[in-house]
């Protein structure tokens, strides 16, 4: 159904405007119409060729409808609608695209990869002109945080050319036939790509040729062979899962409520309203809760940033004084945020501008056109890749192919992660900083020190393998250790942390969520594909930086804190772990200090001081971006995924009471013009919770994402009666882990630590206890992964 809207004054006064240049040029000599006529028809394909989309390619038609084209083939073309009123044009029929023969298609993917090449010169030009992500900036750290590697750019370009030639398409035939921009992209996206040259690139199972060893017992780097049948799912540099339609402005990739006519608020402006740096602790939880969140999140998703096509370079979608960009150095892959005059932070510096640059795309799914995707640079399943890394290049370069372990730097005879090759990449420039299976490791000081703490936990474990089997090689203890890692996060992720995240009785009742007290769960199905959902990495996960902490305690051991640090002065500045006893003091601290509450209170350290560095007095806005980055990419609103969780769909902003408070309710009436514009991650921290952490949207997002990465994972630890199963010997040691145990086996001089460390020490049954005390924070035992040597018969 289309609503008409009432033509305003200004549509009026333009097309008052546009008849009176018709009838202008009415008695404009031929040779001049024809010179108009080129114009015009340059702005068309200028239009289209540059931003691929209906709204362009109506713009220019508008315009072109006050002149004749000379030229027949062009002017049957325009005929069969210029002259349509601007009522019938928005209220167009559904119709079908006509059948497109595969060499219609390859030529127009042909013509896609033209487009990417020519702008080269339109890159070159901002390159020339130094418009750059300085090293020394607030974006420097957010590019940081977002890095693509070599191989996401390659796949990054095939995905814009699947994406051009996509636009193309619908520029071609269904603005002809009056097909309205959803449905046009619905039906341009059951066209396969397979017959054409970017069938070969696609990352599907008849795109990608894997070579899946049979019966493996251990999993890949890259997350593929996982699936028999569908070797590519979860496979890293793939697209996130959607479990809604995305919703573009076009249909295909302008992001939502960006154009001119159809404004939304500005993502800063509902930072400014809604949010305030209140100090309100939670009481019961830690801060680990906080911690883990983020480990176990970067684990399974990493959106990375565009670069340019052609050049590789950086992109920077604002000046370094925080002012807009003209439109020469403006890059497509710019989506800056608008920052107001009257901002209460920004405004003292007189900015106007927070950059933002448009994710990495991908191929869909399904290797057919159509909307935009995103890609997913990290594995799709939580299997300790931000340790051991998303490709086999990055397994390859943390190993130090001795004894199965990890490389490590050893300083005053204890264990850190290894320096970073090119820290100015990954860090504050004249910083030391880490390398690990994760770019973003270094970004605050608890995120490093858990990285250092499963770091250790591995060669911990590799040294305990080797005595028990002296005969295993490099190879085979590096993949031991790796398997129980991986299954020791699996396991506190699901008995303890999201009993705390997701409300113990909802657990309950959704046995997908909940281990097995005893042996095997049998819960691997084929037919579940594990990949992260869109919705759950750029929006439900992101409820972790609510509960960030602006003000770190470093504790000693009789748990108080000696030493406070301010985070805005520690992002991507890891090396205070070396610092003596520092390590001990952080651990302490997760385990000790209060998490913020999860809502629309955030510290100041992640809205106004992000990845802040001496040289600024100001960062940049994490609520801000994450918002844009929803709104990039196409997540529907809120409205829309409380529908999806089994919530009332809201008509006016009141029906919204059911789930958030009236005070709320009434700033979301002023910041958005109606219930449908209300980004999720905004809804999503709003909604009141009592058993869980979360609201029932987030509940049912995040539950719906972890029953998927149980199920649709044969390697997870407790599944029975497979290859790569555990022993159930082995698997009884593994449900002994807890995350206490690791921080007692992995700290330096840590003594003590209460058993469930998502909890407050001294809640009920929850005491400080010695790390030595093994019947209460019980220790694995390695035993049942002893193996006899196989001894070769001699023929006599």
């Amino acid at each position: 159904m289309f609503v008409i809207k009432q033509p305003n004054a200004k549509l009026l006064k333009n097309l008052k405007i546009r008849k009176n240049l018709k009838a202008h040029l009415d008695n404009v000599p031929g040779s001049v119409k024809m010179v108009c006529s080129s114009v015009v028809l340059g702005l068309i394909l200028w239009s289209v060729l540059q931003f691929g989309s209906q709204s362009a390619m109506m713009a220019a038609i508008e315009m072109s409808s006050a002149v004749k084209v000379p030229v027949i083939s062009i002017q049957s073309y325009i005929n069969s609608y210029s002259d349509w009123s601007a009522g019938e044009r928005w209220k167009r029929a559904i119709r079908k695209l006509p059948p497109i023969d595969n060499r219609e298609i390859e030529m127009t993917v042909n013509f896609a990869q033209s487009l990417v090449n020519k702008m080269s010169r339109h890159e070159m030009n901002i390159v020339g002109s130094n418009v750059k992500v300085l090293s020394d900036s607030p974006g420097h750290g957010q590019l940081i945080e977002s890095l693509p590697s070599p191989e996401a750019f390659q796949y990054h370009r095939d995905a814009m050319i699947a994406l051009k030639a996509s636009q193309y398409l619908s520029s071609k035939h269904c603005i002809r036939l009056g097909i309205d921009d959803e449905s046009c992209a619905k039906q341009v996206a059951t066209i396969p790509m397979t017959p054409t040259s970017l069938g070969t690139k696609c990352a599907v199972d008849n795109g990608i040729t894997l070579q899946c060893p049979e019966l493996s017992q251990y999993r890949s780097s890259d997350g593929s062979c996982n699936h028999k049948k569908h070797p590519a799912w979860g496979r890293s540099l793939t697209a996130y899962n959607r479990l809604l339609t995305p919703e573009y402005e076009d249909g295909f990739q302008k992001i939502r409520g960006s154009h001119w006519g159809n404004k939304i608020v500005s993502p800063r402006s509902v930072s400014v309203a809604l949010t305030d740096d209140l100090d309100s602790p939670d009481t019961s939880k830690t801060l680990a809760i906080m911690q883990w969140g983020q480990f176990i999140a970067n684990d399974m998703s990493h959106t990375v940033v565009s670069r340019m096509l052609n050049t590789e370079s950086t992109i920077s979608c604002c000046s370094p004084d925080g002012k807009d960009l003209s439109p020469r150095h403006l890059h497509p892959a710019c989506a800056p945020i608008d920052i107001s005059s009257n901002d209460p932070f920004y405004s003292k510096f007189h900015h106007t501008c927070m950059s933002y640059v448009r994710s990495m795309a991908a191929m869909r799914p399904d290797c057919k056109f159509g909307p935009l995707e995103q890609m997913n640079q990290a594995t799709h399943y939580l299997d300790g890749s931000t340790i051991y890394g998303s490709t086999p290049e990055v397994a390859q370069s943390l190993r130090s192919f001795w004894q199965g372990r990890l490389r490590t730097e050893t300083r005053d005879n204890k264990e850190f992660l290894p320096i970073a090759k090119e820290p100015g990449l990954v860090c504050v420039p004249n910083t030391t900083c880490y390398d690990s299976g994760d770019v973003r490791v270094n970004m605050i000081p608890g995120l490093t020190a858990l990285h250092t703490l499963w770091l250790r936990e591995h060669n911990r474990l590799a040294q305990r393998l080797i005595v028990l089997n002296p005969h295993w090689n490099d190879e085979r203890i590096y993949q031991e250790a790796r398997k129980i890692v991986t299954a020791q996060i699996q396991h506190i992720t699901y008995n303890e942390w999201l009993p705390v995240i997701l409300g113990l009785k909802f657990v309950r009742r959704h046995s997908g969520l909940t281990p097995e007290k005893n042996g095997f769960s049998r819960r691997y199905n084929v037919k579940v594909d594990p990949s992260v959902s869109n919705s759950f990495a750029t929006a439900a996960s992101r409820f972790i930086s609510s509960m960030v902490e602006g003000r770190l305690g470093l504790y000693q051991e009789d748990r108080n804190p000696e030493v406070t640090i301010l985070l805005k002065d520690h992002f991507n500045k890891p090396n205070l772990l070396e610092s003596d006893g520092y390590l001990d003091s952080l651990v302490r601290g997760m385990a000790t200090q209060s998490c913020q509450r999860m809502d629309l209170a955030y510290s100041d350290a992640m809205i106004k001081f992000l990845h802040k560095n001496e040289k600024y007095q100001y960062g940049m806005d994490q609520l801000s971006l994450d918002l844009q980055r929803g709104r990039d990419h196409g997540l529907p609103g809120y409205n829309k995924f409380r529908k999806f969780c089994g919530l009332k769909e809201a008509i006016d902003f009141d029906d919204f009471s059911d789930t958030i408070n009236v005070e709320t309710i009434a700033k979301l009436k002023k910041l958005y013009r109606n219930v449908d514009e209300i980004d999720l991650l905004i809804g999503g921290l709003a909604e009141n919770h009592e058993e869980s952490l979360v609201g029932p949207t987030f509940q049912c997002i995040i539950a719906e994402q972890f029953t998927r990465t149980r199920s649709g994972d044969k390697f997870f630890y407790d599944n029975g009666g497979l290859s790569n199963s555990f022993t159930p010997a082995q698997l009884h040691e593994i449900k002994k882990a807890t995350l206490a145990r690791v921080f007692c086996d992995n700290s330096d001089n840590v003594l003590n630590m209460q058993p469930f460390v998502f909890h407050k020490p001294a809640s009920p049954n929850n005491d400080l206890v010695p790390c030595g005390e093994v019947t209460l924070i019980q220790r694995m035992d390695l035993e049942p992964w002893r193996e006899e040597p196989i001894r070769s018969s001699k023929l006599h």
